[in-house]
């Protein structure tokens, strides 16, 4: 047994001769990964099997047949102790010299192993008996008998420490102290010229994001005319004043740069990363450097609806573009609502949430789980249709700017270039990177020098050509065939429904989502929407109004026929009423509808005079009868809790005789500008016993 890289091996043929384990044995475990072999058999260089790794019952074996390892494992010599080093590897790997540079990959493997070399001296340094084992067991002489071995051991290690025991140990006492920066040779810059390439980044790339956005060789000129004393940088937020010593060489010379070396710092990936954040617009940014999130698509539909606006690529005769508005099903990647408009309103995002509502009555599905939608035109409706609770359980709000986030933006995509660009023509942009994406346009060559030749097509034209793609792109296969094998979109939207879906609740649909019209109740029976008549459910829903109050709010949603509107006084809902139906009065010509449409008016009417006859019954026929004895109150108004009357002006309910008049007070000797309510009543109980 020995140490390999320092970890304790035995060869496997040694396992198999001592009868540890038969050869088939070996060869089963070893395919299984139960054996670490630590290095492979070749000739003349037997395999070696880590003891570690040897299960239980055939370590117990090793150690009967062999012996245990902690006493016959021969003495570790320093080749052994030698351990690759990564953190070193990654650290020269993207060491930077003061002109930019990497370090090339023949001193990367050199430095390296100058590292393994010196971290193995340190752990026989810190081992005593490792430390007396090299001096032979005497306390002096360790850098002596170091220096020599490691001058003997330098062509089979390959490092290039120094031979000289008090060079040696100075640069190890470094390396201690600094890392691994003391290592690296002078003429690439070492620790002390990183201060020094920090600086001419750091003014390299504020050069590079100033608003002209300059050139690589502009920065360039601009930093040698700063060396130079032509110009002076300053910094416009801390008002700080960039200093040429900072520039400045151990000899005392100006550091120069070349292009190359500009170049090699504005395109180090974490440099380039932080310049573009100045350079470029926040959609760029965000696409090119800004990580993003990696999500998996729901599995049922209607667990998540993602909605969003786009311009139809093809223009008006005008040059605009119709206004579209899209509501997907993330999981079936189907169309559930759309609306048009010439104009991008709330009113385009409304008619997309009624739109998708009718698909959903249609369908017979309840409330989608959550809504995906952005703040632009839809921010206004936060506390009502989109707050999370009151008609859709969640509501995500996507940040601005952020076209990757929202999914409504991918199925855009796909729709246009999958599906618009097949069957349409003029679909693409004029600055596409791709050729067959390039509109063609042509420009008129006239006095304004600003005016293309492009086809144009009418608003009707455009809207019936997207339906048209709509319905070709949900009833297309599902992108996801090996799940859904043979499924279109619409399939897998029908088929698989979210099952904690509810009911759409109508009345808040109409409330939040529908359209809105002032009117009143009329003739006590109903309300006319839309040259419409539509009956209240019950005359008793007259004692839900305010007092003399017939105004109410109407909802409904918007269709080729209005059944029903909803009706709300004071932001209370009050009733839901179905339309009136109207009936033939010619009895020669009625049918069974006219004569069902007559039973229903008949009822309510019947209903109406029953409410009214058992209110009647309520009341009591009564009379008045006149005291003998009146009283002068003309200057006084009436007040039932009082046994007088109480003056007009201090009207108190709770007074048990009257109160006396401002005129009464001022002659008693009352100043009615000191008029107070508790002397007034003082007044009346004294203007009360002088009557008497």
């Amino acid at each position: 047994m020995e140490y390999f890289n320092n970890i304790l091996c035995v060869e496997a043929q040694e396992l198999i001769s001592y009868g540890v384990m038969t050869r088939n044995v070996y060869k089963n475990m070893l395919r299984r990964g139960q054996l670490q072999v630590v290095r492979r058999g070749c000739r003349n260089t037997p395999a070696l099997v880590a003891v570690d790794s040897l299960p239980s019952r055939y370590y117990q074996l090793l150690v009967e047949r062999i012996g245990d390892p902690k006493t016959v494992t021969p003495k570790q010599t320093f080749a052994d102790r030698l351990v690759p080093d990564p953190e070193a590897f990654d650290f020269f790997s993207r060491y930077r010299t003061v002109s930019g540079e990497r370090l090339p990959d023949e001193k990367v493997r050199e430095y390296c192993q100058n590292a393994s070399v010196l971290n193995a001296l340190r752990v026989v340094k810190q081992d005593k008996r490792a430390a007396r084992g090299v001096t032979g067991g005497k306390r002096t002489g360790f850098w002596e008998k170091t220096a020599e071995t490691l001058a003997i051991l330098k062509p089979q290690l390959g490092h290039t420490l120094p031979e000289n025991p008090m060079r040696l140990k100075e640069k190890y006492k470094q390396y201690v102290n600094d890392g691994y920066t003391t290592l690296v040779s002078r003429k690439f810059g070492n620790s002390n010229s990183l201060k020094v390439n920090d600086a001419i980044r750091r003014l390299v790339l504020s050069l590079y994001v100033m608003p002209n956005r300059p050139y690589t060789t502009d920065v360039r000129d601009l930093y040698m005319q700063f060396l130079g004393g032509a110009i002076t940088v300053c910094d416009l937020e801390t008002g700080e004043l960039y200093d040429r010593s900072d520039f400045i060489d151990t000899k005392g010379m100006p550091i120069t740069i070349s292009d190359s070396t500009v170049w090699n710092i504005l395109n180090d990936p974490l440099n380039r990363a932080l310049v573009d954040r100045f350079r470029m617009g926040g959609l760029d940014y965000s696409n090119i450097h800004r990580p993003h999130h990696i999500r998996k698509l729901p599995v049922y539909s209607f667990s998540k609806i993602s909605l969003d606006d786009r311009d139809l690529p093809r223009k008006l005769p005008d040059g605009t573009r119709v206004k579209a508005y899209y509501a997907y099903d993330v999981a079936s990647g189907c169309v559930i609502g759309r609306a048009y408009s010439r104009k991008k309103t709330t009113t385009l995002f409304l008619d997309c949430v009624r739109d998708m509502f009718r698909f959903l009555d249609l369908h017979g599905m309840g409330i989608p789980m959550e809504l995906e939608v952005e703040h632009h035109i839809v921010n206004q409706f936060d506390q009502d249709l989109m707050r999370a609770g009151v008609v859709f359980p969640l509501v995500r709000w996507c940040k601005p700017g952020n076209s990757q986030e929202k999914r409504a933006e991918h199925f855009n995509k796909v729709k246009k270039y999958g599906y618009e660009k097949r069957y349409q023509e003029g679909i693409g942009r004029w600055h596409a990177r791709l050729e067959a994406n390039r509109t063609r346009v042509d420009k008129v060559f006239d006095e304004d020098n600003n005016n293309y030749k492009e086809k144009t097509y009418t608003y009707e034209e455009l809207v019936a050509d997207d339906m048209e793609i709509i319905e070709r792109y949900n009833n297309d296969l599902h992108r996801d065939q090996k799940r859904y094998p043979g499924k279109s979109r619409l399939q897998v939207l029908m088929e698989h429904p979210n099952p904690h879906m509810v009911a759409i609740d109508p009345c808040k649909l109409a409330r939040y989502a529908g359209e809105h019209t002032r009117t009143s109740i009329r003739r006590s029976a109903y309300v006319r929407v839309q040259y419409g008549d539509y009956r209240l459910s019950s005359p008793d829903v007259l004692d839900l109004l305010d007092p003399n109050n017939y105004q109410v709010d109407a909802y409904y949603m918007p269709g080729d026929t209005i059944e029903r509107v909803y009706l709300f006084q004071s932001d209370l809902y009050i009733d839901t009423c179905e339309r009136v139906i109207a009936y033939n009065e010619a009895t020669a010509e009625q049918t069974d509808a006219d004569r069902a449409a007559y039973q229903e008016q008949a009822k309510y009417v019947a209903q109406f005079d029953k409410m009214v006859k058992e209110g009647k019954k309520e009341l009591a026929k009564v009379t008045i009868i006149e005291n003998k004895e009146t009283v002068d109150n003309s200057h006084r108004t009436p007040d039932s809790n009082a046994t007088r009357c109480v003056p007009a002006h201090t009207p108190d309910s709770n007074a048990t005789r009257c109160v006396p008049t401002v005129d009464e007070i001022e002659d008693m000797g009352q100043d009615d500008e000191e008029f107070d309510y508790a002397d007034c009543v003082a007044w009346a109980k004294q203007a009360a016993i002088k009557s008497l």
